[in-house]
């Protein structure tokens, strides 16, 4: 019987994969270094592939163009915590939290460089709409989920307004952890998490609105 071959068995093994692997592990780090110290704009293709020490082929065998580069980089350093169904609401929410404060400001590399990428997209909408659809979305599926899973339970009421939730939420995670040192702890998410279950924002609860459907755009 053949030996399953896993990504760890050709790391071992060496050879071409190995090699591969190795480049693309220098030219994402060579990105996201290159990215801190000079910003989207000025960042190019050929100072990436100098750090790296490979030829502009390499990276666009893989990679089309810069804007498809720094999102992979990006990403690569994006953590996840599992979020899973428990049962219980609380828990859950905790757990949608702890995600997205350790996806996006778990790393100081991404928390250096996340806004002034952010600043970027204002001169750049191709990039803001692969940075929202790419990376950003994804992970406000998942907490859009856990919120939804909430409302059939009955923790949170039918009208909850799960887009503004999560705005509110990465809000108050991104003026924390950029202007304040240390950022948001256990205890603080905590105490985010109990404010939302027990005054989560609604629609319709405005003075002279009409509740208005909540189609998923944005979460």
């Amino acid at each position: 019987m053949g030996t399953k071959r896993t990504l760890q068995n050709v790391v071992d093994a060496g050879g071409p994969h190995r090699r591969d692997l190795e480049a693309r592990r220098r030219i994402l780090a060579s990105t996201l270094e290159l990215l801190e110290k000079r910003g989207y704009a000025r960042l190019t293709i050929e100072q990436v592939a100098v750090s790296a020490k490979v030829g502009k082929a390499t990276l666009y065998r893989s990679w089309p163009n810069k804007a498809a580069l720094v999102l992979d980089a990006v990403r690569s350093r994006l953590k996840e915590v599992p979020t899973v169904e428990t049962g219980n609401t609380r828990d859950e929410l905790l757990s949608v939290a702890k995600e997205a404060l350790a996806s996006f400001f778990g790393s100081p590399q991404v928390q250096a460089i996340l806004p002034a990428l952010v600043a970027d997209t204002a001169q750049n909408p191709e990039l803001r709409r692969q940075l929202r659809e790419e990376v950003i979305e994804p992970r406000r599926a998942r907490s859009r989920t856990v919120m939804e899973r909430a409302i059939s339970r009955g923790d949170l009421p039918e009208d909850t307004d799960i887009s503004l939730t999560l705005e509110m939420w990465a809000g108050a995670m991104m003026f924390r952890s950029v202007f304040y040192d240390g950022g948001y702890d256990d205890d603080a998410l905590a105490r985010l998490v109990d404010a939302t279950l027990a005054a989560p924002p609604r629609f319709g609860t405005a003075e002279g609105t009409e509740p208005v459907a909540d189609t998923g755009d944005g979460a």
